[in-house]
């Protein structure tokens, strides 16, 4: 009888610690499910977007207008990398990339995504030699530098343009000069509403230590842009974007 009593506690206990382990696993993977990695080498510290429009002038102007020009809105994305000072391990970027793009359709107008413009001048030229099809890559280096789309391996910017290139065209010899801005944009009848796009990406970062990936979403584009010409969102607290280790 007494035998009975030990083998009953030792299977109770058992059954207990199995139990209350099973808890603590599911409860640490429910909390990484929602936090992520608390304590990963480098941190996504600041989301900058910069919403504007322009005019690009066409290439057949056969009546000879004194404006004949292609109307764009762009938002150029800024994504700042920076080094957790807190993490006590001696790491460095690899690379970082942006990948798996998804995006509402505008009511008016197609969207587009590019990389900077390797060459001298502007930042960004709407070329389809620059559109980013799938992902885009910065390689890590000794240095930051958008053009050759390398980051500084111990951090730095990553930058790509979201463009809506066909909200419409503005054909006149009215205007004495026009201003390249989002108030161009009302010279061809739009509103903001019929510009809106929601767009998701995710944000890769590749170190010697492990890999890390996290969700961005983004609603484009910011401001008032068709009064204001152009707007700026700086977004400081980037807590809310989870990021997991990726496995091997």
């Amino acid at each position: 009888m007494e035998k009975d009593k030990k083998e009953k506690l030792k299977l109770a206990i058992t059954l207990a610690f199995i139990i209350i382990t099973f808890v603590i696993a599911i409860t640490i993977m429910l909390k990484y499910s929602q936090e992520g990695e608390t304590n990963m080498p480098f941190n996504l510290s600041e989301i900058i977007v910069i919403s504007s429009a322009e005019g690009v002038t066409k290439s057949e102007n056969p009546n000879n207008y004194k404006w004949n020009l292609d109307i764009m809105q762009y938002n150029d994305i800024y994504l700042h990398i920076e080094k957790n000072n807190d993490y006590d391990k001696n790491a460095f970027i690899e690379s970082v990339s942006i990948e798996n793009f998804s995006f509402t359709t505008p009511k008016v107008g197609n969207t587009r995504v590019y990389m900077p413009s390797s060459t001298e001048g502007s930042l960004f030229a709407f070329d389809d030699s620059y559109l980013i099809n799938r992902s885009l890559t910065y390689e890590g280096a000794e240095g930051s530098n958008t053009k050759t789309l390398k980051i500084s391996s111990q951090g730095g910017n990553v930058l790509f343009r979201v463009a809506n290139t066909a909200v419409g065209e503005y054909i006149s010899n009215d205007d004495a000069e026009i201003a390249h801005n989002g108030t161009l944009l009302t010279k061809t009848g739009v509103t903001f509403e019929d510009l809106i796009c929601n767009i998701s990406f995710d944000l890769v970062i590749d170190t010697n230590i492990a890999t890390y990936r996290g969700n961005v979403s983004l609603q484009l584009p910011v401001g008032n842009i068709l009064t204001e010409g152009t707007a700026q969102l700086d977004e400081k607290d980037c807590s809310s974007i989870v990021f997991k280790r990726e496995t091997v």
